[in-house]
Order: structure tokens, then sequence, then C-alpha cells
């Protein structure tokens, strides 16, 4: 069976990709420098606010005295260290989207799918910090109820965990859809014409 599907390929090997006619390249590389430019400017603007925090909270750490609000200021200057990275890797690759390579097409569909990627990385890792700042807090909480050298609150303790579980949950929920409206706004709408322009290329042409 094997011996025959490899005649056929070779009696009928697979059509040749259609290459792209100028009208079309045109069109694309049109099109591509406006939708690069305006994510570009977002991962600026964020690049700059990002750099901000890192300044500020070693300040931060510093003017406070209360052990958790420490704890949120070396979070905050950790954070921001891993996102102005993650933001320099997201410049370099729209930067590299604005050239022109040989093989047009497939260069932006690996950029763009490479970008996507980036994206998905973005929201989940905004989705995971509404629990960890929700634990962290009650974490804080149990440890100054432990360190109380009167008896254990337990009563207290439930009620505040439930406070925190239905306050998290609120915080998830806006997370989920801000964040997803946040990343589509600066740079998601634009990917997708990007996107959509690729997949019209692909297309046969008559």
């Amino acid at each position: 069976m094997q011996l025959e599907d490899l005649r056929q390929s070779w009696l009928n090997p697979p059509e040749p990709v259609a290459p792209i006619n100028s009208v079309q390249l045109e069109t694309l590389l049109a099109n591509r420098p406006g939708l690069v430019d305006k994510m570009r400017r977002s991962a600026l603007w964020e690049t700059g606010f990002t750099a901000m925090l890192v300044v500020v909270s070693p300040f931060a750490f510093f003017m406070v005295e209360t052990l958790i609000y420490r704890v949120y200021a070396v979070i905050m200057l950790a954070l921001g260290l891993g996102l102005l990275y993650y933001y320099y890797r997201m410049l370099v690759m729209l930067n590299r989207m604005r050239l022109v390579e040989g093989n047009v097409r497939g260069h932006l569909k690996q950029l763009a799918a490479g970008l996507r990627a980036m994206l998905r990385f973005y929201y989940r890792l905004t989705l995971a910090a509404g629990p960890a700042v929700m634990l962290l807090n009650f974490g804080y909480f149990v440890g100054r109820e432990l360190a109380r050298p009167t008896p254990f609150r337990w009563k207290l303790l439930f009620i505040v965990g439930g406070v925190f579980l239905v306050f998290g949950v609120l915080l998830q929920l806006l997370a989920v859809y801000g964040t997803r409206w946040y990343v589509q706004r600066l740079y998601g709408q634009h990917l997708d014409r990007l996107e959509a322009n690729l997949a019209e290329l692909d297309e046969p042409t008559n």
C-alpha cells in the first residue's frame, strides 16, 4: 500500500503554491507597515510604562515599612524586568515584520504566529496574577494571625477567606474580559488584519 502511495505521489506531484503576483504583493506591502507600526507604537508605550515601574519599585521598597508592601515592591521589580525583556522580544519581532525578506508570505506568517504566541503568554500571565495576589494577601493575613499571642480567630479567618474568594472571583472575571479587550485593541485587531491579508494570498487565483 505504501509503495502504491509513493508511486501515485510521483505520478501526481502536489500542486505548487501559487506565487504572489505584483498586485497582491503591492497590496500586502502597502497595508503591512501601517498595521505593524500601530502595534509597535503600543509596544513602545507599554515598554515606557513598564520601565517607569521598574525605576519606582526600589524607591517604594525603602519608603514603606509594612512587610506585605515591600513584598509587592519586589514582585513589581521582578515582573517589570521580565516584561521589559518580553517587550524587547516583541519589538524585535515587529521590526522584522517591517523588513522585506525573500519569501514575504512565509516570513510574515512565521512572525505573525510568533507574535500571536507572545500575546497568548501575556494573556495567561495576566490571568495568573490575580489568584497569586489573592493567595499572597491571604497568606499574609494568616501569618499575622499566627504571630498573635492570643488564640487563633478561626471565625475571622473564614470570613476573611470568603471575602478574598468573592473579591478574587470578581477580579478574575474583570481580568478575563478586560485583558482580552485590551490586548485585542492594542495588538489583536491589527494582527487579525495582517493574517487576513496573508490568508487572501494563500487562496488560489483564477
